[in-house]
């Protein structure tokens, strides 16, 4: 989403340094090139989130995000009972299989 904001706030800048462009053309899209940090697909974790980043590599096969989480406790805030553990419905499916 980011991308389309960057394109929008360049046009109404140029619009602004150069008011005839906007005769010319309706709209500017900005390419991001040359980014100074690079890293590799499977090195990609959530400190990436919210970041533009380059990366580099060949998908050759993708599959579906897998749940870490295999089991938990729920504690509430007010009494601070603990209730479980529950397992999550990844490793109930896993478990009922075999």
């Amino acid at each position: 989403m980011t991308l389309p904001i960057l394109n929008e706030v360049v046009f109404d800048v140029l619009s602004e340094v150069y008011p005839a462009y906007s005769k010319i053309h309706n709209q500017v899209f900005v390419w991001v090139k040359d980014l100074p940090i690079e890293d590799k697909i499977r090195h990609l974790r959530q400190v990436h989130l919210n970041s533009l980043i380059k990366i580099r590599g060949v998908i050759t096969k993708r599959t579906g995000v897998f749940a870490e989480l295999m089991k938990y406790f729920l504690k509430c805030a007010f009494c601070f009972d603990i209730t479980g553990p529950f397992l999550s419905n990844k490793i109930a499916e896993i478990k009922g299989k075999k």
